[in-house]
């Protein structure tokens, strides 16, 4: 009985989850198909020893204090060189000084519990020549086992952008 009850919540959960992750503000398909680094085509299965890096969801930008806005993002996290240790990568604006981030691991029932192992902030350009900030989060596994389940990132990240976002570029963080 209780078992019954654990799945039920567990499922509810889930579901409750997803709701508000659909319901809630989000870029346009144009902008998520720009942050997508994958290596290899996207139509084949990649080859063995090859790493995927999966889509990330973006929302829209929230203005915060001192001219600074405040950006939301979520990733399935892929694998990685170990078998313990999988990434994701975002992609933001440039900023004007390091963001303040914050990340949040979620995991499927039942799954090897991870925490946040590496968090790499680059500044880079874009295809267009734009500059960007790119962040890659590595996180793995609590104990000596391989990530078992299904993984997100969750990415809050506040700063200054070089360049404020306004209606018109909101949607358009990389060309």
């Amino acid at each position: 009985m209780f078992t019954n009850m654990k799945s039920v919540l567990s499922v509810a959960i889930m579901l409750g989850t997803a709701s508000v992750v659909l319901g809630a503000p989000r870029y346009p398909t144009d902008r998520q198909a720009g942050a997508t680094s994958t290596y290899g085509s996207d139509s084949l299965a990649p080859a063995p020893g090859q790493i995927t890096r999966m889509s990330a969801e973006y929302f829209n930008p929230n203005p915060a204090t001192f001219k600074a806005f405040t950006y939301c993002a979520s990733v399935p996290l892929g694998p990685s060189i170990s078998k313990r240790v999988l990434q994701g990568e975002f992609r933001f604006p440039a900023f004007s000084a390091t963001p303040n981030v914050s990340v949040q691991i979620i995991s499927s029932t039942a799954a090897a519990p991870m925490q946040v192992y590496a968090l790499r902030i680059e500044e880079s350009f874009g295809p267009s020549g734009a500059a960007e900030t790119q962040i890659v989060v590595e996180a793995e596994t609590i104990f000596d086992v391989p990530a078992n389940g299904i993984y997100y990132a969750n990415l809050v990240v506040t700063g200054v952008p070089v360049i404020p976002p306004t209606k018109e570029n909101s949607a358009k963080l990389l060309p």
